[in-house]
């Protein structure tokens, strides 16, 4: 689900508003973040559910080692190997989704083997929750991480604002907001300064880099035709696209 989608902006943004302040005002508080969990992973996966299990399993996995390293006993052996292991297995996943085509290729060529080129499609996001989630591990690696119920640990990791185009943010800051009880019930000096911002970013999406895109778009449709002066623009367009877009 794209930010600047209708079904975002009409539909799954302002229920999901609704349902947050609602739970809040006639329910638990716990009941809120587990509605915005369920919300995050649908998000995730409107487009593409085959990869729900990636991001759940990698939540699963992840909040298991930093548990056990959080409670890692002084002069027991191995924590470090732990760590090892769980940095592994994160870059193990990145490595097959995002190069392993490529990997395959080049040991066919120069190998001469016939190594298997898979139809893989990139999950969503999965450098930004995988890499959110290596800080969370090291840091109860280092002791500097506390032990989180696992709500509170999957919300920091799905979180839908920031899940599949960042920033990549630390637990420190963003699970203490959600046990903020002030943001329980619906202010509006908060939904106005939110309104303004999500306004401002939607205007730079929509208005300036898609207009900049399209620019970019007919640039890579027509090289053949392009001058030294129109090709210095397509540059100059892509790169205003691109910043825009990350602004927004």
């Amino acid at each position: 689900m794209l930010f600047n989608s209708y079904v975002f902006v009409l539909a799954f943004f302002p229920t999901t508003l609704a349902l947050w302040y609602g739970l809040n005002r006639f329910s638990r508080f716990q009941t809120a973040k587990v509605m915005l969990v369920i919300a995050s992973l649908f998000f995730y996966g409107y487009f593409m559910p085959s990869y729900l299990p990636i991001i759940i399993g990698s939540i699963i996995v992840n909040y298991g080692f930093g548990r056990l390293l959080c409670h890692w006993q002084r002069g027991q052996g191995g924590k470090k190997l732990t760590l090892f292991f769980a940095l592994a297995c994160n870059l193990a996943v990145i490595l097959y989704y995002k190069y392993w085509n490529f990997i395959a290729e080049n040991i066919n060529y120069f190998g001469k083997l016939n190594l298997t080129i898979r139809n893989i499609v990139l999950p969503l996001g999965i450098s930004f929750f995988t890499f959110q989630q290596l800080s969370y591990v090291v840091d109860c690696y280092r002791g500097d991480a506390p032990d989180y119920r696992f709500l509170d640990y999957a919300l920091f990791v799905c979180y839908f604002p920031q899940l599949i185009a960042g920033p990549i943010v630390t637990h420190d800051e963003l699970v203490p907001q959600f046990e903020n009880l002030e943001a329980r019930p619906f202010n509006y000096e908060y939904f106005s300064k939110g309104f303004h911002a999500f306004t401002l970013g939607m205007a730079k999406k929509v208005i300036i880099a898609d207009t900049f895109g399209n620019a970019v778009k007919w640039g890579y449709q027509s090289i053949d035709s392009l001058n030294s002066a129109t090709a210095l623009l397509v540059i100059l367009a892509y790169t205003f696209q691109i910043y825009f877009d990350f602004s927004g």
